[in-house]
C-alpha cells in the first residue's frame, strides 16, 4: 500500500472555505490497515477528502490505490510498534479508557452550600456530589468577575497571559492566544464528543463561544449541534404582576409557573444540555466515544429571577453578616461600590457615611441573602437532573463531574456587595469533583490550595488525555494537575494561589467609539468610588491589585499600572493588605465572617511575614506575565 494519503478531517473542517487541503503522502509501506467504518472504491483524493468532511462521524481518512477508507473515533486501536499508525500520526482519536466529563459552572456562585457548612443553604444535590467526591475548601479564581475569569480557566491561562482584564478583550485576539488550545477544544482534539450550553465562555469573549473550534458541530446521528445559549433572563414569560411576588424587583423576581409551565433561561439551556448528555451516553455505550458536556448556569448572577418555590425553600430570615462596615485598616482603593447593588460607603472609624444612611443595606441584608440562596437552590435542582441521568444510565462510575463558580460574591460582609475584589469572599469559589474511580477522593474534603486555572490540566489528567505540546497550542498553560490530591487528599500541589483585579479613575478611560459606554462613566477623585475598569483599554488601567493566598495568610498589594508594558510598577505601591487565615477551615459560618477583619500590614509583629510575602508575591506575578500582544 505504498503512497497512501492521510488528512485529519477536523483540521479540514475548520477551514473557513471548508475545502480539502493536500493529504500527507506516506513513503513507506503500511503493514496494517485499521478497520474503516466506510470504504469507497475508485475515487480521487479530493473526493475522498470531501466524503470525510461531509460525514460528521469521520475524523480521518486513508486513501490507497484501491479504496478511500473513512475512520471514526472508534476505528483506531493502534498496537505498539505499528509503523503505519505511527507514520499516520492520527489525531482526534480518544485515548483508550478515557473518562467522560460533565463540566458545570454557575455564575457568581460562592461556597454558600450545605456541604461547606451553611445550614440555611438548601443544596441537596451539590451536597450529595460532595459526599461522593472531593470537596476543595480553598479554591480560588484568578480574577473576580465573569469575562476575565472565564477567559482564564476556559483557556487554561492566567490573566497576565490572556491580557483580558475586562469586557473589551479575549484570549483569541491576534498576538495573544489565537493558536492556543482551549479547554473544551483539548477534548475535541482528542476524539471526544463535545457539547456546550449556557454561559461557559463569556458571551462574545471570545466570539461565538469559541465555536466551531471548541465544540462538536454535529450530533452522533449527524444532525447540527450548535452551541446553545438563551440570553434572556426569562425565556417564555414576561415578568408580569401575576408572576412576581418579590419585595425588591430591582434585584430579584419570583415566578409562579405552576399553572402555565413556563421556563427561565437556565432551565431552557440545561434541558438542551441534559438531552445532549443522554445522546452522548447513547453514543458512548454504542461506540465508546467519550463525551465532554458543559453547562453554564446564569444564576445566581443578578437579577435573581427564579421560580417562587425556590425562594420559599429558604428560611425567611437567614443570618446576616457579623461585620457590616468597611474595616478602617483596609486601603480604600479596595472598596467596591457594586453597580448592580449601589450603596453608600461607610466604615468603622467614623470617616465614612453615617450608618443611618446605609441602613437599607443592613435591614434588607437578610432579604437579599434569601433571594441569593433561593437562586442557588434553583441551580441545585437542575444539577440534580443531570446526576439522575448519569445514575439511571449507569455511567456515573465512568464520568467525571465537576461543579464550580466563576468567582466569589459578597453578601454585605464588610459593606461589600457583588464580586470585583481581591478579598477572600471575592476570589474563593466552591470546587467539587466526583471521580469514583479515584477511590481515595470519595467523600473527602481537602485543605489543599487550588486555582481554577488548574481545571485544564486536572481534567486532562483524570480523563487520561495528554496536554498539548507547547508548539501545538499548549503555550503558557498556567495551572498544575490536582490529581495527586485525589490520590491523597491530605497532600498539596502548590503553596500559593494568585489572583488580581484592577481599579480605574474612570470606567471608560481609553474608551473608543465602537465600545458601549460602561455603567460607571464618571470620573472620580475618590478612592472609595473608583471604577472596576469594565470598558477601559488594558493600556489605560490605572492600578492593578495582586493577591496571593497561602495556607495561613492572604497578602495583597495595589500597584500603579505601567500602561505601555502591561505590568505593575513595583516601586509605586498605593495599598498593602495582610490578613491572618490561621485556623480558617473554609467552612461556614466562620470562613465568611471571621477573617480579613483586621489588616496587619505595617504591624511590627508581622514585619517578617510581610517581608516574605512581598517577595513571594513579586516572584509569583513575574512567573506568569507573557509578552505584550
Amino acid at each position: 500500500m505504498n503512497g497512501q494519503y492521510y488528512a485529519h478531517a477536523a483540521t479540514v473542517k475548520n477551514n473557513t472555505n471548508n475545502t480539502c487541503g493536500r493529504g500527507e503522502v506516506l513513503e513507506k509501506e503500511c503493514m496494517y490497515t485499521p478497520y474503516s467504518y466506510k470504504q469507497i472504491h475508485n475515487i480521487s483524493f479530493s473526493d475522498c477528502c470531501n466524503a470525510c468532511t461531509s460525514d460528521p462521524l469521520c475524523v480521518a481518512f486513508v486513501l490507497n490505490k484501491i479504496s478511500c477508507n473513512l475512520k471514526n473515533s472508534t476505528n483506531y486501536e493502534p498496537e505498539e510498534g505499528d509503523d503505519c499508525i505511527s507514520v499516520l500520526n492520527v489525531k482526534n482519536i480518544a485515548p483508550k479508557n478515557a473518562k467522560n466529563i460533565l463540566f458545570i459552572i454557575a455564575d457568581d456562585m460562592r461556597p454558600s452550600l450545605g456541604s461547606y457548612g451553611l445550614p440555611e443553604a438548601v443544596t441537596p444535590n451539590m451536597d450529595r456530589l460532595a459526599s461522593e467526591g472531593l470537596l476543595f475548601r480553598h479554591a480560588y479564581v484568578q480574577f473576580a468577575y465573569c469575562a476575565p475569569s472565564r477567559n482564564s480557566f476556559m483557556s487554561g491561562r492566567r490573566p497576565d497571559a490572556t491580557k483580558a482584564y475586562n469586557f473589551l478583550n479575549h484570549f483569541r485576539e491576534k498576538g495573544v492566544g489565537a493558536n492556543w488550545t482551549a479547554l473544551p477544544e483539548l477534548f475535541k482534539n482528542n476524539g471526544y464528543l463535545v457539547s456546550g450550553s449556557g454561559k461557559l465562555f463569556h458571551t462574545a469573549l471570545p466570539p461565538h463561544f469559541d465555536e466551531p473550534r471548541s465544540w462538536s458541530q454535529f450530533s452522533p446521528s449527524g444532525d447540527p449541534w450548535p452551541y446553545v445559549n438563551v440570553g434572556k433572563p426569562n425565556g417564555t414569560n414576561e415578568c408580569a404582576e401575576k408572576c412576581c411576588g418579590s419585595n425588591d424587583t430591582a434585584h430579584y423576581c419570583l415566578y409562579d409557573f405552576k399553572d402555565n409551565g413556563g421556563l427561565l433561561e437556565d432551565e431552557i439551556n440545561s434541558n438542551v444540555a441534559w438531552a445532549r448528555l443522554e445522546e452522548a451516553i447513547d453514543n458512548w455505550q454504542e461506540k465508546k466515544q467519550p463525551f465532554f458536556v458543559g453547562q453554564g448556569f446564569h444564576r445566581p448572577h443578578l437579577p435573581w429571577n427564579i421560580p417562587q418555590e425556590n425562594y420559599e425553600n429558604i428560611e425567611s430570615d437567614p443570618p446576616e453578616a457579623k461585620h457590616k462596615v468597611f474595616p478602617a485598616t483596609r486601603p480604600h482603593i479596595h472598596f467596591h461600590d457594586c453597580a448592580e447593588m449601589s450603596h453608600a460607603y461607610f466604615d468603622d472609624n467614623g470617616w465614612g457615611v453615617p450608618l443611618s444612611q446605609g441602613g437599607y443595606w443592613v435591614t434588607h441584608q437578610a432579604e437579599m441573602r434569601r433571594a441569593y440562596y433561593g437562586a442557588l437552590n434553583y441551580v441545585d435542582g437542575m444539577i440534580g437532573k443531570a446526576l439522575e441521568i448519569l445514575d439511571e444510565r449507569g455511567v456515573a462510575n465512568d464520568t467525571i463531574v465537576m461543579v464550580t463558580g466563576d468567582h466569589g460574591w459578597h453578601l454585605g460582609e464588610f459593606d461589600e456587595w457583588c464580586k470585583m475584589t481581591n478579598l477572600e469572599l471575592g476570589t474563593r469559589v466552591p470546587l467539587i469533583f466526583r471521580a469514583p474511580f479515584m477511590k481515595h477522593s470519595v467523600g473527602a474534603k481537602t485543605s489543599a490550595l487550588a486555582e481554577l486555572v488548574d481545571l485544564y490540566p486536572t481534567l486532562a489528567d483524570l480523563a487520561g488525555v495528554p496536554l498539548p505540546k507547547e508548539n501545538e497550542g499548549g503555550e503558557y498553560l498556567g495551572g498544575v494537575s490536582l490529581k495527586p490530591i485525589f490520590e491523597d487528599p491530605s497532600s498539596k500541589v502548590k503553596d500559593v494561589a494568585l489572583s488580581q483585579f484592577p481599579r480605574c479613575w474612570q470606567n471608560n478611560t481609553h474608551h473608543s467609539p465602537h465600545h458601549k459606554v460602561g455603567d460607571e462613566s464618571n470620573f472620580t477623585v475618590s478612592w472609595e468610588s473608583m471604577s472596576d475598569c469594565h470598558w477601559t483599554e488594558r493600556n489605560g488601567l490605572d492600578f492593578m491589585g495582586y493577591r496571593i493566598r497561602t495556607s495561613n495568610f492572604s497578602f495583597t498589594q495595589w500597584f500603579r499600572w505601567n500602561m505601555s508594558d502591561l505590568r505593575p510598577i513595583w516601586k509605586d505601591v498605593v495599598g498593602t493588605e495582610l490578613y491572618d487565615h490561621t485556623n480558617d477551615t473554609g467552612m461556614a459560618p466562620s470562613a465568611f465572617d471571621d477573617y480579613e477583619v483586621i489588616n496587619l500590614a505595617g504591624n511590627p509583629a508581622y514585619a517578617d511575614v510581610q517581608k516574605s510575602m512581598t517577595t513571594l508575591l513579586k516572584e509569583e506575578v513575574l512567573r506568569w506575565i507573557t509578552p505584550n500582544p
